[in-house]
């Protein structure tokens, strides 16, 4: 990806100095080289989660973190590679959140199953704009991103190995994990991005429905996975 370049240079004339900058401006020096990209991050979430990706401006970003548009280009090429780092973070946390409730379930890779749907629902709940980035069309080429790629990949791999748990101790069914891992994250899947579109006609969607909810899908989902 092209990266821009602007060198900073000083022209003398006469004893007038003009000095000419283009990626500092007075009051925009405080990042160091290895701090704008965290504030740069840090200001596209915020404004992902007031606004969702639609709010997503590179150009107020930018002035958010105080410093010039050209200087953001030397962390993220365009706009979508920016999104793409933020999604990133999402499919990581999420599945740090999964590896959490498998860690902290006993009774095993049935129940465990079952924690890391409630997990997906509650982090679907919570951050309602990140989850839709994730999935959603703003981010046109994943394959343009090894990074998110790995990432998604990193969260459908929980799945698939409790799936490979539960059927190794016979608590789930036979056949291939990875379309029974599907299943199973479909449903809970399903489930979180219509409670973070608010998508749910005849309910008020809060906390509490959302946690009932989960409950109910995943324990369906159990039905579906349950030996035969």
């Amino acid at each position: 990806m092209a990266i821009l370049r602007h060198n900073v240079s000083s022209v003398n004339i006469k004893g007038t100095e003009n000095t000419m900058t283009s990626d500092k401006q007075p009051g925009r020096d405080r990042y160091h080289h290895g701090d704008l990209k965290p504030a740069l991050r840090a200001a596209a979430r915020d404004r992902l989660d007031r606004g969702g990706a639609a709010a997503v401006s590179l150009r107020e970003i930018a002035q958010a973190a105080g410093v010039s548009h050209a200087a953001l280009y030397r962390h993220y090429s365009d706009r979508e590679a920016l999104l793409a780092d933020l999604a990133e973070d999402g499919f990581r946390t999420l599945a740090a959140l999964n590896r959490e409730a498998i860690a902290t379930t006993r009774g095993g890779p049935a129940r465990q199953l079952k924690a890391c749907g409630r997990a997906y629902v509650a982090f679907g709940a919570r951050e309602p704009h990140l989850l839709q980035l994730m999935f959603g069309p703003e981010i046109k080429d994943w394959h343009a991103h090894p990074r998110l790629v790995a990432a998604g990949n990193e969260l459908a791999s929980v799945f698939e190995g409790v799936i490979r748990d539960g059927q190794a101790g016979g608590e789930l069914r036979a056949g291939d994990y990875r379309d029974l891992s599907l299943f199973a994250w479909s449903l809970v899947h399903g489930l979180a991005l219509l409670l973070a579109a608010d998508r749910i006609p005849g309910t008020r969607v809060d906390s509490a429905f959302g946690e009932r909810a989960a409950r109910r899908c995943t324990d369906l989902s159990l039905v579906g996975l349950a030996p035969r």
